[in-house]
């Protein structure tokens, strides 16, 4: 039996690419699929078109006299030419792979075709996470853009401006339940009636050290006691009618190519912001749209050419294979078409977190008149410091012999001499350091004078970072060095 497709080498078995949904590598399931399930069409617009009348509130129709014309109604506005766009796809260079596996001592048709398939597996499961991103960015802000490969495209789903623009203050001292309730009573007001919510585990903590919620939830003896996360959600249920409480915490990267070192550079992000609460009110099914999945141009192009260059369908993402003569490559690519729909435009309310941010320290240079190690004064080894955007810049003179007989700041070096304010009222550590260190790593700020001098070792690789922390609340500030003169001769 032949392990691949017509014999040629790389190319799988179309029959097992149509298996391959059972070989997506295992993952935590992101919530949101709970939400939008998905479903397979020929035609995406028509099916949009569809779901969106079928699940819209029900509009009155009206008496007429007999010898009236009849009133026309109206179709959901669909735009078909942005819906038909949702092109995923991903590609690798087989051939490339199959030489350096078999340089590494991979032998056999038999593993090599499973690095194949699971190359497709892998490749389709990159389609699908794209899939989910659209779903989770229509869910906190009411649109889909799509900002990548020469397609600049934004979806609105026509969700009211006045149902995505709220704000909520969820500090420690603020009426929550009344900020809520607002939320509910605008929802009603529309005709819906809001039955779950999804935001992060930081806004759930927020709110389980909010006074007035430990009040109401176990008598005014109980503020500062820390609610438990069932507290909360039965705060929820009791209170507005709120039984769905979706905390989504799941991550995704991008793919930022390779390093020097050819080691992948993968940028994390969220799937769902970390300061929104989403309100939501579902359909008696539980959902809230569909993922909506249709046919990629490579699946009616295997209709003509039959199986020599094509793989299959599993279920969604259609899995392609072909060869190029000169230079000779062999391909294999995962592609996909879809959109998320959103059934009824007037079911969601979108809030933001205010207050969930700590202030950003500033940093300034020391006075050039104090010696914070006795010896030398600071205007002697450095000059004209100061921050443009994220970068510091000024010059550092060389300080022989070092500020110190011992530790860090010992031996020649350049020292640089900085002053942090602007702390936050709130903050409960502020810890400095140069990253890579000098092997102390970030050390917390005297908070009698918020001083601190660093011996910059390697400017172009060293950067200066601040923590700032408060409570559950952690803020990180970043600067490059690597604009800084640095000036031999010796103070």
């Amino acid at each position: 039996m032949n392990t691949w497709e017509d014999n040629l080498f790389g190319f799988a078995l179309k029959k097992d690419w149509l298996r391959i949904g059972s070989l997506v590598p295992t993952r935590p399931n992101d919530p949101i699929d709970r939400l939008f399930g998905d479903d397979k069409t020929d035609n995406i617009a028509a099916s949009w078109e569809i779901l969106a009348d079928e699940y819209r509130i029900p509009t009155m129709a009206e008496f007429h006299a007999f010898d009236t014309e009849a009133r026309t109604t109206t179709r959901i506005p669909i735009d078909s030419r942005s819906i038909e766009k949702g092109l995923i796809k991903q590609k690798i260079n087989q051939s490339e792979r199959l030489r350096a596996l078999m340089k590494k001592g991979v032998q056999g048709d038999a593993a090599l075709y499973n690095y194949v398939i699971n190359d497709g597996a892998r490749l389709a499961d990159n389609v699908i996470t794209r899939t989910k991103v659209c779903k989770n960015e229509l869910l906190a802000t009411g649109k889909v853009t799509i900002k990548e490969n020469n397609l600049d495209l934004t979806i609105d789903y026509g969700v009211p401006a006045d149902q995505i623009q709220y704000t909520l203050d969820l500090t420690q001292d603020a009426d929550v339940a009344s900020q809520i309730q607002a939320i509910i009573d605008a929802a009603k007001d529309k005709g819906v009636t809001l039955d779950g919510i999804v935001t992060s585990t930081k806004v759930l903590r927020k709110l389980a050290t909010n006074k007035y919620l430990q009040t109401a939830i176990n008598g005014v003896y109980a503020q500062g006691q820390f609610l438990s996360q069932s507290q909360v959600e039965n705060f929820f249920s009791t209170w507005f009618g709120i039984n769905t409480v979706i905390t989504n915490d799941e991550r995704y990267a991008i793919d930022g190519g390779v390093d020097e070192y050819l080691r992948p550079i993968r940028t994390k992000h969220r799937y769902f912001p970390e300061n929104k609460i989403t309100f939501f009110a579902t359909n008696p099914g539980g959902k809230l749209g569909t993922g909506l999945w249709g046919d990629a141009p490579e699946a009616d192009v295997a209709k003509f050419f039959g199986n020599a260059q094509s793989a299959g369908v599993s279920p969604y993402v259609y899995i392609t294979q072909w060869a190029e003569k000169d230079p000779a490559v062999l391909w294999t690519k995962a592609s996909a078409l879809f959109i998320p729909v959103l059934y009824d435009p007037y079911s969601l309310f979108i809030a933001t977190v205010e207050g969930d941010e700590l202030k950003n320290v500033t940093v300034t240079p020391m006075d050039g008149e104090s010696e914070p190690y006795g010896g030398k004064k600071v205007k002697t080894y450095q000059s004209g410091i100061t921050t443009v955007g994220d970068k510091i810049v000024g010059n550092l003179t060389l300080v022989q012999g070092g500020l110190a007989d011992s530790g860090p700041l010992a031996g020649d070096g350049y020292f640089m001499a900085l002053h942090f304010g602007n702390i936050d009222p709130a903050a409960t550590s502020v810890k400095v350091g140069l990253d890579p260190s000098a092997g102390t790593g970030l050390v917390e700020l005297d908070p009698t004078d918020y001083d601190a001098v660093f011996k910059v070792a390697d400017k172009d690789s060293q950067k200066l970072k601040i923590v700032t922390t408060a409570g559950t609340i952690k803020e990180t500030q970043t600067f490059d060095l690597s604009s800084l003169t640095l000036t031999p001769g010796g103070a």
